[in-house]
């Protein structure tokens, strides 16, 4: 979502610092930016918080394979460490003990990141903790603040910036319910589905692919791209694959991991779908997207991925139809909103292969219908620049 737009700002002239968490290290390093980390605030000071995150890192077995394991540390360390400063020992331990990380809103540590990078605007995601944190810093220091839109975080995070980006017209219903000022709300689109591109006209690498692992012509392949945190719609997805696979023995089911999963995740995946299923966490994405027939999943850009280049998703939500997260998925046919494991595996099962026309048809209508016209990143900037024009810094973002 955002490598985008700073990229777009960079070559408007803006001097851009980036708080790059996680997964999102090396995707930033590989676009040309030197992402700062959790790490980078660690003092000499921080023993306690130190030793808070090498324990925390053990529980959750982190293994430094997709975050350095330094990162990891400082990241849960400081954001524990914050947690219980602010609610003290006792509750702290009782609130990640009921929620884990959705406990943290490490707003000493973006005390600290301020305090050292003094910026004028803040370009952020709506996501809960370090990002909601930035924006309450920076609201605190009167610093603008412009948030995007992640598809399937507008139910999970508050969603207080200054300026508010979101994709299309039907995000608005679903935001103001939720107490949203509508004053702030800038229709945009959204770079992940102008990103899309990457993955469009890859149909050879798609049909090479089924041809390496002996996937028929008219064999129809789901491809189950997994969530990591969401237990409860994990369960309900990999049930009704099973179930569907006893159902229609001709489908098959390519796993794909998450970032943040271990290896040995989808491994376990893979032996409970037993001889039909296969690995495809390694192959790239745009290859495996074009290979399936659907694309399996919860809350994922990925799913949206597939649909714009007109492959059938089948979004699995227990509590909620997927267009409640103001996806206007429901003027479609291709979207299956299953909430029961029965269901879900009566549409899997029945999952036919599409022609390349079909597809084609469909994934022009749905890109046509969301703006996907390569301009996103531009629009968002555009507002990032409006917000640097009411200071009279100097800009730096």
């Amino acid at each position: 979502m955002l490598i985008p737009v700073l990229q777009e700002l960079k070559a408007q002239g803006c001097r851009i610092s980036v708080l790059g968490l996680t997964t999102a290290t090396e995707p930033l390093r590989a676009a040309g930016f030197e992402p700062l980390g959790f790490r980078h605030l660690l003092t000499s000071t921080d023993e306690r918080a130190r030793q808070h995150g090498i324990r925390l890192a053990e529980e959750l077995r982190a293994d430094g394979k997709s975050v350095p394991l330094e990162e990891t540390i400082a990241y849960l360390g400081l954001s524990y460490a914050d947690l219980e400063e602010r609610i003290g020992t006792e509750n702290a331990d009782q609130l990640y003990r009921a929620h884990g990380r959705r406990a943290f809103l490490p707003l000493n540590p973006l005390r600290r990141l301020f305090d050292q990078l003094k910026p004028d605007a803040l370009l952020t995601t709506n996501s809960p903790r370090a990002e909601l944190a930035s924006v309450k810093v920076a609201q605190e220091q009167g610093i603008p603040t412009i948030s995007m839109v992640s598809l399937f975080g507008i139910q999970i995070a508050d969603i207080i910036a200054d300026r508010v980006c979101i994709p299309f017209e039907a995000t608005i219903p679903q935001l103001t319910k939720r107490g949203v000022d509508p004053r702030t709300l800038v229709i945009t689109g959204h770079p992940s589905f102008d990103c899309a591109a990457d993955v469009l006209h890859q149909e050879s690498a798609g049909i090479a692919w089924r041809t390496k692992h002996s996937i028929n012509n008219d064999t129809p392949l789901a491809l189950y791209a997994m969530q990591p945190g969401i237990d409860d719609q994990s369960a309900l997805i990999e049930a009704s694959l099973i179930q569907a696979l006893s159902q229609n023995p001709q489908l098959r089911v390519a796993v794909r991991k998450h970032p943040n999963h271990r290896d040995v995740d989808a491994q376990k995946m893979i032996d409970r779908l037993g001889a039909a299923a296969l690995n495809a966490s390694e192959d790239a994405l745009g290859t495996v997207l074009h290979a399936c027939d659907v694309l399996v999943t919860h809350h994922s850009t990925v799913g949206i991925k597939a649909a714009l280049i007109g492959k059938r998703v089948a979004f699995f939500n227990l509590e909620n139809d997927i267009s409640n997260y103001g996806l206007p998925l429901h003027e479609y046919d291709w979207a299956s909103f299953s909430t029961t494991e029965d269901a879900g595996a009566i549409a899997l099962a029945s999952i036919r292969r599409d022609s390349l026309s079909e597809q084609q048809v469909r994934g022009d209508q749905i890109r046509q219908t969301w703006n996907c016209d390569g301009r996103s990143h531009y629009r968002i900037a555009e507002t990032v620049l409006q917000a640097l024009a009411s200071r009279t810094t100097k800009p730096a973002a």
